[in-house]
């Protein structure tokens, strides 16, 4: 991807010392949904050109999910209800979620930033031997990143490190009443969440070299109760990204993702479903290729690496691909 090109290595303790920033500034352990990406979506969609651009950009990303929680009944127990939720059996289900993503972002100077994404949701969730599907817009969400500290200009190597604050809005606006035959699908198949979740957070931007840097983000969310009394749990996530240059048209990007979330719960009354909420950890490697000038394609694919997940759960790699424009 385009780079401002400079000239001078920065000591690595200089860049140890933004990311230990970053995540120790992360508020202590809150939760996410039993079923969500784990990433920092505005960045991996925009890459450097989220600090480095004015003007407007826009992405395009394909995303595929696949996780299930519970576990069946066992054989010769059918009908004891008593196992349902519990460690020996019961609510099986797996969700496997392709989403289309919309983003479209504009900078003014290196100090403000808007940014809008908008998702549709391909759903299918198997419980059982009941398949339900449902496709249709999810919850939009809004950005705004301001700029709390920039390096100075060096002369040949301009800004070599920048800290935002970042805040967002996700809406309630997907579609969280999906029915057939007048009775309402399972919330895990639902396009939208039906609720408003809050977030804010930091993130930051060292540039290592002229064909190198490290991003790092960190990310408190928490989220609301939608009208059929459902709750995804709150969440924390933790990002850092290292981006070489290997080409003039070819990035390699490694990242770590961690997240943190919450049981969900399931009515007014707090009622948590048991198998949702943990923690857990990825590896996530990446490569971007320059197409055409302004112009990039990226792929990605997340692995969980450590997981220590409530009740029964289990998450399977994620994968991504997209386009990437500078206006």
């Amino acid at each position: 991807m385009k780079r401002v090109s400079f000239g001078r290595r920065v000591a690595a303790s200089s860049v140890a010392a933004l990311v230990l920033v970053l995540l120790a500034l992360a508020p202590g352990p809150l939760s996410a949904c039993s079923m969500c990406r784990c990433s920092d979506p505005v960045f991996s969609a925009l890459g450097e050109g989220l600090y480095t651009y004015g003007g407007f950009q826009i992405a395009v990303d394909w995303n595929r999910l696949d996780q299930t929680q519970g576990t069946e009944i066992p054989e010769g127990h059918e009908g004891e209800e008593h196992l349902r939720g519990s460690k020996h059996g019961g609510d099986f289900e797996e969700q496997v979620r392709n989403t289309i993503t919309t983003t479209i972002s504009y900078g003014w100077h290196e100090r403000l930033t808007l940014v809008a994404q908008v998702p549709y949701t391909f759903n299918e969730l198997t419980e059982a031997e009941e398949i339900q599907k449902a496709d249709g817009l999810a919850d939009p969400l809004f950005f705004v990143y301001g700029r709390v500290w920039a390096s100075k200009f060096e002369q040949g190597l301009g800004r070599r490190a920048w800290l935002w604050a970042v805040f967002s809005v996700k809406t309630p606006w997907g579609q969280n009443d999906v029915t057939v035959d007048g009775e309402r699908l399972d919330e895990h198949v639902q396009p939208g969440t039906g609720a408003t979740n809050l977030a804010g957070g930091l993130s930051g931007l060292y540039l290592i070299d002229e064909n190198s840097s490290l991003y790092a983000s960190t990310m408190y969310t928490g989220t609301g109760r939608n009208e059929f009394g459902y709750k995804y749990g709150d969440n924390v996530q933790a990002n850092v990204y290292y981006d070489r240059k290997l080409t003039n048209w070819l990035d390699a990007v490694l990242e770590v993702n961690y997240l943190y979330a919450k049981r969900d719960q399931v009515d007014a009354l707090g009622l948590v479903e048991p198998n949702t909420g943990g923690n857990s950890l990825y590896l996530t490697p990446r490569v971007a290729v320059n197409v055409v000038r302004g112009l990039v394609a990226r792929a990605a694919a997340q692995f969980p690496v450590w997981e220590d997940l409530n009740g029964i759960q289990d998450i399977k790699p994620a994968y991504t691909a997209g386009l990437t424009y500078v206006f």
